[in-house]
């Protein structure tokens, strides 16, 4: 990470966390550097095992073996959305983000859906593919979960994968049962929740399609989850998802009780929790448990979820001439120039009988805004290229702080989607437009993932990086 960026983002924290960050135990340089030697051990190890199928998925981010549940695949396609059917819960983790006391109405991305019907609607509109209930505790509001699940499976034509959340206390089988014949796909147990108990996940084998435990990396647990993780595969257990922990100003007074070394970036983290999840899959290969297990990594969920929706949302503002990259930003490429040589171009691609939606020509007739897929008809010789991104936020009311897009769901129901500037624009010419299509345009490996490393910092594109492509590998210690 560059070093105005590191500045950037501990300023950004310490504004968050105010007093409290100076009771925290963040991560030291050089214990930096002895974390990611551990880190980096781990992995070899874990590698060591190739017929085990450990392998990397989406820029590296996500470590798995023996494979992936079909919800996680989704997620990281950008094809999900997670619906927190309430916001109440009957377990008291010390991990939880938030204060769960609260029923409220069903909501996603901030929208609030006050019907089922208007939530398929959302789900259609978006042509999302998988759907989760989360919570809270989805077993709290069990009526609501089924209206739910009934309306999207009533509704919804196209294949939906459908999965829940819960912490298994108030599970029983009738009600199982209920979930199954409602065509619940897959039921995600937080043993950790109930002290690794795996009573309610016995009821759901043969009754759900697919069972998994999704638990956080506790390090102080990790005598017990490795005992755990061979009962889970003698029960057949389908996967087993490995979360790494984040704190919050809610959950930070527990995390400090128990001596936690806090890392910083784009949230907080716990730098244990990341090494523990490395362990526990390296056990498991090294003691040949062929229990599939996926470890999701907030620099997954960072980048990964974030993209997702920020595509879903780009996909009905932009224009025709413009793109998203790969991280869900609009990218607008124009060029300006003496009017004969902007008019050149026109006519160039007039006579290639181009679809003339992906090209826009400005009414002074000195500027073109085109596609990317454009680049190999454009004549850049004495223009000069702007490119300017945009972001998207999904919202439930105009603000009237930025330009916006009213997507109707229905008669009653509608969403809105505001774009902001990401970044206002960069210029270049000559060598430098063709070293901007060589990087991001016109890839030679055609990865969507940057493995380039970082750019100089006097760089002219290191800033604008990070909006073109996804970032690859874990998150750096700092």
């Amino acid at each position: 990470m560059a070093k105005m960026d590191m500045t950037r983002t501990i300023q950004r924290i310490k504004d968050e966390y105010a007093d409290a960050y100076d009771t925290m135990t963040w991560l030291s340089p050089e214990s930096a550097d002895a974390a990611s030697r551990v880190r980096e051990n781990l992995l070899t190890q874990i590698f060591e095992h190739p017929g085990n199928g450990p392998e990397w998925r989406f820029a590296r981010t996500k470590l798995l073996t023996h494979g992936i549940s079909p919800g996680c695949d989704f997620c990281g396609n950008g094809d999900w959305s997670c619906l927190f059917i309430n916001g109440i819960c009957n377990a008291r983790c010390f991990y939880c983000p938030s204060t769960q006391n609260q029923k409220g109405l069903p909501m996603t991305s901030s929208l609030e859906f006050k019907t089922p019907n208007d939530y398929v609607d959302y789900v259609r509109a978006f042509g999302i593919r998988a759907v989760s209930f989360s919570g809270g505790e989805p077993f709290m509001t069990f009526e609501r979960v089924v209206q739910y699940l009934k309306a999207l499976r009533a509704k919804i034509t196209d294949p939906l994968y459908i999965w829940m959340y819960t912490n298994g206390l108030l599970v029983t089988e009738d009600k199982l049962k209920i979930l199954a014949d409602n065509g619940l796909d897959e039921i995600r147990f937080d043993i950790s929740a109930d002290h690794y108990r795996l009573d309610a996940l016995k009821k759901a084998k043969g009754i759900i399609p697919c069972v998994t435990v999704e638990i956080p990396a506790i390090p102080e647990d990790l005598e017990n989850t490795r005992q755990v993780i061979r009962q889970l595969y003698d029960e057949g257990v389908n996967f087993l998802n490995l979360h790494q922990l984040r704190c919050t100003p809610f959950n930070l007074p527990k995390l400090i009780q128990r001596g936690y070394t806090f890392v910083h970036g784009p949230k907080v983290t716990v730098l244990e929790t990341e090494l523990t999840a490395l362990e526990l899959m390296r056990y498991t290969l090294e003691n040949n448990i062929a229990l599939p297990i996926n470890y999701c990594s907030f620099a997954f969920r960072h980048r990964f979820q974030r993209a997702g929706a920020l595509t879903r949302n780009a996909l009905r503002v932009k224009l025709p001439h413009q793109d998203i990259t790969a991280t869900g930003h609009i990218r607008t490429l124009g060029i300006t120039g003496e009017k004969p040589a902007i008019l050149a171009v026109h006519h160039q691609l007039l006579s290639q009988a181009k679809d003339t939606d992906l090209w826009q020509l400005a009414k002074t007739y000195d500027q073109l805004f085109f596609a990317a897929s454009l680049w190999p008809c454009i004549d850049f010789s004495g223009v000069t290229l702007t490119v300017a991104y945009t972001a998207t936020s999904l919202k439930s009311s105009v603000s009237f702080r930025h330009s916006f897009k009213e997507i109707p769901l229905n008669r009653k129901k509608k969403v809105v989607i505001e774009k902001y500037p990401a970044h206002p624009g960069i210029r270049m010419q000559e060598d430098r437009i063709q070293e901007f299509a060589r990087r991001f345009i016109l890839p030679q490996s055609g990865s969507p993932a940057d493995t380039t490393g970082d750019y100089p910092a006097e760089d002219l594109f290191a800033e604008v990086k990070g909006l073109e492509r996804m970032t690859s590998g874990l998150a750096p210690y700092f």
